[in-house]
């Protein structure tokens, strides 16, 4: 079992400009790599994916660093699997269940 403490979320949020037709290529790009390596889409411009480890997350950091378009702003954050669990998502009135963590970690 994978340890709730030692796994941790990695959270991308991010504003891209969005003025030009290449600016708006350019944040099409970016949001389909994040989907592409699996992140899941928390709200517009903020994702997270779980990963099983630290080091794990450190490797999708540095590729993040590289897929970053000009003139953005990214923000990248790790929580452990324990503190994205006790987030409260409030939708509206309605508070809903947070993401859960895959049942069983992806190999490639």
């Amino acid at each position: 079992m994978i340890s709730e403490i030692k796994s941790v979320w990695l959270m991308v949020m991010f504003d891209l400009p969005v003025v030009s037709i290449e600016e708006k290529r350019q944040y099409t790009r970016f949001r389909k790599y994040l989907l592409r390596e699996g992140f899941l889409q928390l709200q517009f411009s903020v994702y997270a994916k779980f990963c099983a480890s630290r080091e794990n997350a450190q490797k999708y950091l540095n590729h993040l660093k590289e897929a970053v378009p000009p003139g953005g702003k990214v923000r990248l954050l790790m929580i452990t699997d324990k503190q994205f669990g006790d987030m409260v998502s409030l939708y509206g009135k309605r508070i809903e269940e947070v993401e859960k963590k895959p049942e069983q970690l992806l190999l490639f």
